[in-house]
């Protein structure tokens, strides 16, 4: 019971900040549309460049397939950014945007209160939306601890590993390295295969020099990766990351 009232306070919560965020768009006339200029100096704007940078519509979907998000927040500003980003930028309807965003690999393994309208799903939620008590339980329901989170059986965990082990180059933005959330990313040490010659970039900003020592000796050992290609930089926010390592980010298609 504790449980469930504590997610039932976090999704309210969650609907809330994203009614209040600046990327929020006012429904009440159709033809409102994001205010890209509010979101300039976000890391959001700063992805959705490296994604669409020198790339036409018809090559967007192959690019959007080489990436993948692992998000451990519970609200949908990532997915909400993009579709909008994509209807905007290259000037297509909601349904083709939601069509082209479906290749984009896009994981919560702590769930998220609800898919947005755009996703076409049975049970959707406003950005933003003020659902009413029965629907803010059913909001609730989809919200995981971290044990519920790690289950392999429930959640994406097992697709959230090879992920991350697969990749050539991960970018880790406002993640605060608890080891939890680390284990949930690479799974127990001894599972990862020999050392890996992948690229790191990661913002520590307000880390102490100590600290940021030890993440980088952790992330190492867990992920199997050369210490020396792990960049964590304390004097960086994240959307200033994605703009200092444009060129080693680039996605091409």
């Amino acid at each position: 019971m504790i449980a469930k009232c504590g997610k039932l306070a976090i999704a309210a919560c969650i609907l809330n900040a994203e009614a209040r965020s600046i990327i929020r768009v006012d429904r009440g006339n159709i033809y409102n549309n994001l205010k890209f200029s509010d979101a300039a100096s976000t890391w959001f704007n700063a992805l959705f460049q490296l994604l669409s940078e020198n790339c036409q519509l018809n090559g967007l979907r192959s690019r959007l397939r080489k990436v993948a998000i692992i998000s451990f927040n519970y609200d949908r500003c990532v997915e909400h950014f993009l579709h909008a980003a994509i209807k905007s930028y290259y000037d297509v309807s909601a349904d083709v945007a939601a069509e082209l965003l479906a290749d984009l690999a896009i994981y919560h393994p702590y769930g998220t209160v609800g898919q947005l309208p755009w996703s076409k799903a049975a049970s959707t939620v406003d950005y933003g939306g003020k659902p009413n008590s029965r629907e803010l339980l059913d909001l609730a329901n989809r919200l995981r601890t971290f044990t519920e989170g790690t289950d392999e059986e429930a959640s994406d965990v097992i697709e959230i590993r090879q992920t991350m082990l697969s990749a050539e180059r991960s970018v880790f933005l406002g993640f605060a390295f608890h080891p939890l959330n680390m284990e949930l990313l690479y799974g127990p040490s001894a599972t990862v295969p020999a050392e890996r010659d992948d690229r790191v970039y990661a913002t520590a900003l307000g880390l102490s020099e100590s600290n940021v020592d030890v993440i980088v000796s952790e992330l190492s050992m867990m992920a199997r990766i050369v210490r020396e290609n792990i960049t964590l930089r304390r004097d960086l926010a994240a959307s200033q990351l994605l703009r200092d390592y444009w060129r080693s980010l680039s996605v091409r298609s």
